[in-house]
């Protein structure tokens, strides 16, 4: 009886270490869950999405989520990670085909920190409201958006972060405060 139960613990500790797949997220169509978590790795990374409560809605292409924390651990070794406001909220699709998130959108003083594989931050922004396309593998911040970079502080009206190549592009009345390495406030 050993020999048989040790293989089948093993085989359901590997599928949940592998994460959910779009035929197993546990819920249907106006199902509310509470303390929702989803996570997918492949060969781009690692991401989870969690929350305080998910709902999936009527057509079943979007997942709406309360209080989202949204992660992102790159093969580099790079981690973003994401959080809203107590009353923020977000939506999301996955892509059917490739099981990746399609898009997520956030609301309410959405917070993103990306740190670098040794815990270090590289930056942090701040902003009201959040898009990022998954095919482009770019986030795009809207509502105040703000980055900061070391002692470094850029403004604008759209922020757009690139997640593989850690670029930032700020466009609509740039302003902000950059300082030269080594150079004092």
């Amino acid at each position: 009886m050993k020999r048989f139960l040790l293989p089948i613990f093993f085989l359901l500790f590997l599928s949940y270490q592998q994460g959910a797949n779009l035929d197993s997220l546990p819920y249907s169509e106006g199902e509310k869950v509470e303390n929702f978590s989803f996570s997918r790795s492949d060969e781009l990374g690692e991401w989870k999405i969690s929350g305080k409560i998910a709902r999936l809605s009527p057509d079943q292409r979007k997942t709406s989520i309360t209080e989202p924390r949204f992660k992102i651990k790159t093969k580099k070794g790079k981690i973003l990670t994401l959080q809203t406001a107590e009353e923020g909220v977000a939506e999301f699709t996955i892509d059917e085909v490739t099981r990746r998130i399609n898009s997520l959108t956030a609301t309410k003083k959405v917070v993103i920190i990306q740190k670098d594989e040794k815990g270090e931050i590289l930056f942090r922004s701040t902003s009201e409201k959040m898009v990022y396309d998954g095919k482009k593998r770019v986030i795009v911040l809207t509502g105040n958006p703000v980055v900061h970079q070391d002692k470094n502080e850029v403004r604008g009206k759209i922020i757009r972060f690139f997640i593989d190549t850690g670029k930032i592009i700020v466009t609509g009345n740039v302003r902000g405060t950059i300082f030269q390495e080594g150079e004092e406030e």
